[in-house]
């Protein structure tokens, strides 16, 4: 395979994650808490050429020694935009939604914590107990790192800015908690485990943040939507449909290019 060849296919693979990444975008234009994500290209350089007889510490030397050339780019990073989506207004008082970037309610999935943004919470009868869960079932923690679980089904639940929650059963009796809340500043380092949750990776860091009601806040009755920008994802798509077409067209191109080769070399 020639470089021409070698550098469109290759190129070809990567436009497609491309694509990929923004049709899972626009798939998600509507669910709660969603994060876009971004990818971005890297050149991928593939070999050396020993073309240089310098040394690569020579004083204000900045590059590599030698000439690197490489068969198109690849998808480097699939940056994830952690910015505040829209708010909507549900009126449920089990929606809860965090004010502030970069915050996550903690929760259990299993013998691990993760992390979302979306705070569409049910209560589900789990071993005797009334559980606070997400709409895919795992227990929202409090701040003690327990699953925050009520004696007796709530009749009312109230959230305050500052993140305490207050259940009151049908007999008056009150339960009191504090939602968990993570700040964690690289959010790249957190890997999507399905649907709108997030485990963290081995190096990241996170800060257990108390919500003030200043800085960051917690709002009862509201949800935060996708922070998806609809009309900028369209026009992305197009534009990468565009490039997807130019590739193919270069190998088609390279493929004829090598039949004249042959043809002409008989």
């Amino acid at each position: 395979m020639n470089i021409q060849m070698a550098t469109a296919s290759s190129s070809l693979s990567q436009t497609q994650k491309k694509i990929d990444t923004i049709a899972n975008n626009i798939a998600n234009v509507n669910t709660a808490g969603y994060k876009s994500r971004e990818a971005t290209f890297q050149n991928l350089l593939t070999q050396t050429y020993a073309n240089q007889t310098g040394e690569a510490t020579e004083p204000g030397r900045e590059t590599p020694e030698n000439l690197r050339v490489g068969f198109g780019s690849k998808v480097g990073l699939t940056a994830l935009n952690n910015k505040q989506g829209p708010a909507q207004e549900t009126g449920r008082d089990l929606d809860v939604m965090l004010e502030g970037e970069n915050i996550y309610f903690r929760i259990q999935n299993g013998d691990a914590v993760n992390y979302t943004r979306d705070g569409s919470f049910e209560i589900q009868n789990q071993n005797g107990g009334f559980s606070l869960v997400t709409s895919r079932g795992n227990a929202i923690l409090d701040t003690n790192g327990n699953a925050i679980t009520f004696d007796r089904n709530p009749s009312e639940i109230s959230i305050t800015e500052a993140g305490e929650l207050v259940a009151t059963d049908a007999n008056g009796n009150d339960q009191t908690f504090q939602l968990s809340i993570a700040k964690i500043d690289r959010p790249q380092s957190l890997v999507n485990v399905g649907g709108n949750e997030f485990s963290l990776q081995e190096n990241g860091e996170l800060e257990l943040v108390a919500i003030n009601g200043e800085e960051y806040k917690t709002r009862q009755g509201y949800l935060e939507m996708s922070n998806v920008d609809l009309t900028n994802e369209t026009t992305e798509m197009i534009s990468t449909q565009r490039l997807l077409q130019f590739q193919s067209q270069a190998i088609k191109m390279a493929d004829e290019m090598m039949g004249l080769a042959n043809t002409i070399k008989r």
